[in-house]
């Protein structure tokens, strides 16, 4: 039986997707689909993500938010266990990186696991060193994992992620959430249930916007404000940094 969905939301990623896909494709855990949701492209993202063969459903514009794009994408979900989220804009670490993530569901406390974020090759000047690959893994080095048994800011982003899927099934992720903070208010529903997240140095990704220091900030503010569900036109001009 199907283990494991992938599920990738797209719209114009035509720089990295490749790159994305031939990575998940190398990874020595093999039992996964992947599931591409977009909403639009038209860089030549689907003529890409065509050559990889792997499951695509297109929206309208129009019909897009971040909630409602990863729902949709877990409602087309064969897999059994666990459903996987990755931007597609992040590239996975090592050909383990699956593998490495999955292993922590052995305590079946855990209702998710996520990694780190690390500046993408043409990341800004202030990506590279405020999300620097080397000295997170120095830092972590005697420290693999971190379980995480309350809320608290940043917790299980869905820029690189795995849930368990019967988890999702009895709390879809809420829509009302606009542009984002969807996967806060899910941890934080789990979180209040007696579940616990692990955070994995090995299930990081490459991930970066090529943003300066005054974005980064205000990148951040937008961050925080999303832990309260608010009306999608307020939040439209954020879209650029999702």
């Amino acid at each position: 039986m199907l283990e494991t969905s992938i599920i990738i939301r797209t719209k114009n990623e035509s720089k990295w997707i490749g790159e994305n896909l031939k990575r998940l494709k190398e990874q020595t855990y093999k039992n996964f689909e992947i599931i591409i949701i977009d909403s639009g492209s038209t860089d030549g993202t689907l003529d890409i993500v065509k050559k990889f063969g792997v499951n695509l459903f297109e929206i309208k514009p129009e019909e897009f938010s971040y909630p409602f794009a990863l729902n949709y994408g877990c409602r087309k979900s064969l897999a059994g266990k666990y459903l996987v989220f990755i931007s597609g804009h992040s590239l996975p670490i090592s050909k383990t990186w699956l593998a490495d993530g999955l292993e922590n569901f052995s305590d079946n406390k855990i209702m998710g696991v996520f990694g780190f974020v690390w500046a993408l090759p043409d990341g800004s000047f202030w990506e590279k060193i405020i999300f620097n690959e080397y000295i997170c893994r120095f830092r972590r080095f005697f420290k693999r994992k971190n379980i995480f048994k309350q809320d608290r800011m940043g917790v299980l982003g869905f820029t690189n992620a795995i849930i368990r899927k019967d988890l999702w099934g009895k709390h879809n992720f809420d829509e009302s959430y606009g542009l984002g903070g969807e996967d806060g208010e899910w941890a934080k529903y789990w979180f209040d249930r007696g579940f616990n997240v692990a955070r994995d140095v090995k299930f990081s990704v490459y991930h970066s916007h090529g943003l300066n220091y005054k974005q980064l900030k205000q990148q951040q503010k937008n961050w925080e404000s999303l832990s309260k569900p608010q009306p999608f036109k307020e939040l439209e001009f954020r879209k650029k940094q999702q």
